[in-house]
């Protein structure tokens, strides 16, 4: 019963919507915690560990930045640090280009939901990804709650939510607290629907043209309702994609 079996985001029905100059206006106000996390740190660092990759690549992905975005993105980060363009095309473009189905077996592969983030492959020292809902300290996560402009109410009732294990309810308490409304309407299950959710609630309630015509959202609706109950419970992705993916986290193991 706790199954994910919502929308994949593997189809990009928002390709091209979103341009690179609005990445950073859009980490504050419309991603979850996890990946508003791994973007500063990318801005910071001028880089992130595989994992951090992965996790960040996908939703990128997943929000619409195509493949040519994906690298440019990407590129232009690493350079400012220590690796140089020989380096990022030799050693990071072949998995950017493989997470879009260009390379390898070609498959196109999902970002990660909610479950898989929380349950697989947890941070360790100088790691970004994960939820940190689940991995962060409680007094660093109160901290970075408080950082974000969450009233001291708020970062009470979200640790509270961390303290029985319930991370989707806290990154659901989160999002109502940032975007000022009593109550989202919806079971979170996957960091991709958070930023869905967000835009649409931003934009006035309605859809992106070009998600209009999407069958998902009607789905998503249906399995958020069933999913309501068991909420605080993660949810899982397909099986076959996870050894899939797992098989492509081999090949890449440099950090």
């Amino acid at each position: 019963s706790h199954s994910y079996v919502g929308p994949d985001y593997s189809v990009q029905k928002n390709t091209g919507k979103i341009s690179l100059e609005q990445i950073d206006a859009l980490s504050v106000k419309s991603f979850p915690i996890c990946m508003r996390q791994l973007h500063k740190a990318l801005r910071d660092n001028h880089h992130l560990r595989h994992g951090g990759r992965m996790q960040y690549g996908l939703f990128l992905k997943g929000i619409g930045l195509t493949l040519e975005q994906a690298l440019e993105f990407w590129k232009k980060e690493f350079i400012r640090g220590k690796v140089d363009a020989e380096k990022f095309d030799k050693g990071y473009a072949y998995s950017i280009r493989h997470n879009y189905g260009k390379e390898g077996k070609r498959t196109d592969y999902t970002p990660y939901s909610c479950m898989k983030i929380i349950m697989s492959n947890p941070p360790s020292q100088g790691d970004y990804h994960g939820c940190p809902f689940r991995h962060s300290d409680a007094e660093l996560l109160k901290q970075k709650l408080q950082s974000y402009k969450i009233p001291p109410s708020g970062v009470t009732q979200i640790l509270e939510l961390v303290k029985g294990m319930h991370y989707q309810l806290a990154c659901q308490k989160y999002f109502e607290l940032t975007h000022d409304v009593d109550d989202v309407g919806f079971s979170l299950n996957h960091p991709n629907q958070y930023f869905m959710e967000s835009q649409k609630l931003l934009s006035g309630g309605r859809e992106v043209k070009k998600e209009l015509s999407n069958p998902g959202n009607t789905q998503q609706k249906t399995n958020s309702q069933e999913s309501m109950n068991s909420n605080s419970a993660p949810t899982c992705s397909n099986t076959t994609a996870d050894a899939e993916l797992e098989g492509l986290e081999a090949y890449f193991t440099e950090d």
